[in-house]
């Protein structure tokens, strides 16, 4: 066989191995995964339709050589845990009462997970490697199971399967994972639960045992007529080598990922799968260095040959006469054997490159983009960081590359008319894009300034018409001592304060549908109703202004602790008659006036640090919702005396678990009929 054929199947394996990644880095980041903190996990504000999958990472309660019932769970019939332990991870090294935790052992695992209202049919996925043997309980429920997990060797049947399970719903899960390790090096929760959509769980999983399934199939075949064809061209010896890679390639792939032969097997001992996916792993070192050698026999000497394979021969004795618990152990060193391995190809190749050897540079390629997927598989293994398995993928691929010498004369076809007619249509696009961009990025700087009804009468009139509005609810906020804590500040921790707390305002004004007018100074203002009419916006200032409260608080406490002075919030609302328009020539400023404005000021400037304080109009539209305190007639500057109120919490009956923080649903529907009551009038 030709020399010429063999370098090319290199470089389709370079060009589709990237194609791949690409594909599978292709996700979209989408908002923060939330974490587990003191074995608790919030997502009830994940939607999983939009949001998509999340790993359950963070820190979980463990409970060290226990194996406890989940039920004690959820009849909080369990002691204090041994302790938090991060998850995904090994528990090996991990500290309980000043010593290390063994890599022998078992343990139950435990975090509670509140989940979001409305979600679709949920759910999780789990790989394999988790400890020896480990059993999941949702609520109770046994939901995941490998093998039978047990406190000693002779109760624990260990294997290794990843598994895929629809999860019933509830508000608040309590997940239990019983684990335990006699037989391997390393024990834990060493790979993350998936939760999600489950359609799109389930697909995932049908996806990745198609691609699985796929690929054995290719590389079985691949690997059986190449041997085949061995046995009538027995003086090419690379057709050999490369007929026993794809085959050891090929027993890699049915015994790790979807394991399709543990799974259709599920009797047959568990260290026989590993030993085989071990063995399959190791050999494809050898196997892969002589076919290399057969290519390049003056780059790649025999003294090379011997090295590669005394260091590889013992560790692949290991896994046929050694427990899993001892041979294990050889894996980090057969990686760093890999990588050093590569490296020196690599060189060699080089070095062909430079003698001129046909097919070198296409060779060389092809090795770079091969190892760097298998130390993609590494990577992936150690830190779960990256697009997930790819050295079989790059394999398989590796076996068409006789194609790129087809689609070299297929892009040597093209004519300069061609490719001036591209890049002239290219040039065109550019520029449009350019443009689209631009008008874009002109009219979002225009939404920032101005609401968009009254940004769009801008654009099109010229000018915006005052408009005047019978009710709006006007929100001040104000922080007590700003001025005395501000003197001892840097500017830049100043401004960064400022900008922290009213982007968290904006937030939560965005959120309620409110609009923000201005800051002056450390103080902030927004107003509800306007420009969109509705009839809730006194209902939704003073959500507005508890979440403000709420925000600073948590902040008061953490700079409590850290020994820092912090600022107290006063926050008032009124509701009356206000007219808007939009004022100034050069940098246009929407805003609103009125006598209910100057009310709404004192509102806030006659309340207390940590209040939310409001007048009587607006407390007659809010009363049904909150939990209102009369102060009675306060005397307000230029106002006289007005009667106000203090709102310190949302109706128990009106709020999630009767906390007074959440709006819940009957709280929405009331809202609704606020708005639609003053709609008919």
């Amino acid at each position: 066989m030709s020399d010429s054929g063999h370098p090319t199947r290199f470089f389709i394996l370079g060009i589709l191995i990237c194609f791949l990644s690409f594909f599978s880095c292709a996700e979209a980041k989408g908002k923060e995964r939330p974490k587990a903190e003191n074995g608790i996990l919030d997502l009830s504000a994940w939607d999983f339709t939009k949001d998509g999958t999340v790993e359950l990472n963070g820190d979980w309660r463990y409970y060290w050589k226990e194996l406890i019932p989940p039920k004690n769970f959820q009849d909080d019939l369990v002691a204090d845990p041994s302790g938090f332990i991060p998850i995904p991870g090994v528990w090996n090294g991990h500290i309980l009462n000043g010593e290390p935790l063994p890599a022998i052992g078992y343990i139950t695992y435990h975090l509670r997970l509140y989940l979001p209202e409305n979600t679709p049919d949920l759910a999780i996925r789990i790989d394999d490697g988790q400890g020896s043997a480990y059993s999941l309980y949702w609520n109770g429920k046994l939901v995941a199971y490998n093998g039978s997990p047990g406190p000693s060797p002779e109760e624990e049947r260990p294997e290794y399967l990843a598994q895929t399970s629809s999860v019933p719903y509830s508000k608040q899960v309590d997940l239990v994972m019983h684990i335990s390790n006699h037989y391997h090096r390393n024990g834990g929760f060493q790979m993350p639960i998936l939760l999600g959509d489950s359609s799109k769980i389930f697909a995932a999983r049908d996806r990745n045992r198609m691609t699985s399934a796929f690929l054995a199939g290719a590389l079985l075949i691949m690997g059986l007529y190449h041997m085949g064809l061995f046995l009538f061209r027995k003086k090419e010896m690379e057709i050999f080598w490369f007929s026993l890679t794809c085959l050891a390639i090929t027993s890699r792939v049915l015994t790790s990922g979807e394991r399709f032969i543990g799974e259709a097997f599920r009797n047959i001992p568990w260290n026989i799968f590993i030993r085989i996916e071990y063995l399959s792993f190791y050999l494809g070192v050898p196997f892969m260095a002589m076919f290399m050698r057969t290519l390049y026999p003056s780059q790649f000497k025999k003294t090379s040959m011997i090295v590669i394979f005394t260091l590889s021969i013992p560790p692949c004795l290991s896994i046929i006469v050694l427990p899993p618990s001892l041979f294990s152990y050889t894996l980090p060193y057969y990686q760093a054997l890999i990588v050093f391995g590569g490296i020196y190809g690599m060189i060699m190749l080089a070095v062909a490159i430079f003698k001129g050897l046909q097919g070198a540079k296409l060779m060389l390629l092809g090795l770079g983009i091969f190892y760097a997927s298998v130390l993609n598989d590494f990577i992936f293994y150690q830190f779960h960081i990256g697009p997930g398995y790819l050295t079989p993928a790059g394999l398989f691929l590796l076996t068409f590359a006789d194609a790129a010498l087809l689609g070299r004369r297929i892009a040597s076809a093209f004519n300069t008319s061609e490719e001036l007619s591209v890049n002239l249509e290219k040039k065109v696009v550019e520029r449009t894009k350019e443009l689209a961009e631009e008008r874009d990025r002109t009219d979002l700087l225009l939404l920032n300034i101005l609401p968009k009804p009254v940004a769009e009468e801008l654009k099109s009139k010229g000018s915006v018409t005052p408009v005047y509005y019978e009710s709006a609810s006007i929100l001040f906020t104000d922080f007590v001592g700003f001025t005395k804590i501000a003197e001892d500040m840097l500017p830049k921790d100043l401004v960064e304060d400022l900008h922290n707390c009213f982007s968290e305002f904006d937030s939560v004004v965005s959120r309620l549908g409110l609009e923000k007018l201005k800051t002056i100074g450390d103080s902030y203002m927004c107003a509800g109703g306007i420009p969109n009419i509705n009839f809730t916006h006194a209902v939704d200032n003073c959500l507005a202004g508890l979440e403000f409260l709420r925000f600073m608080h948590k902040i008061a406490n953490a700079k409590s602790q850290m020994g820092l002075p912090f600022w107290e919030l006063r926050v008032g609302v009124h509701t009356g008659p206000v007219t808007s328009g939009v004022i100034g020539s050069n940098k246009f400023a929407y805003d609103v006036w009125g006598d209910a404005v100057n009310l709404a000021s004192r509102m806030e400037s006659s309340g207390k640090p940590g209040h939310l304080n409001i007048s009587g109009s607006t407390y007659e539209i809010v009363k049904d919702f909150f939990v209102c305190e009369h102060r009675g007639k306060i005397q307000a500057k230029g106002k006289g005396e007005v009667d106000m109120y203090f709102v310190s919490s949302i109706r128990p009956e009106l709020s999630v678990d009767s906390k007074g923080i959440f709006p819940n649903e009957k709280f929405e529907t009331l809202r609704t009929e606020l708005n639609l009551k003053f709609s008919a009038v």
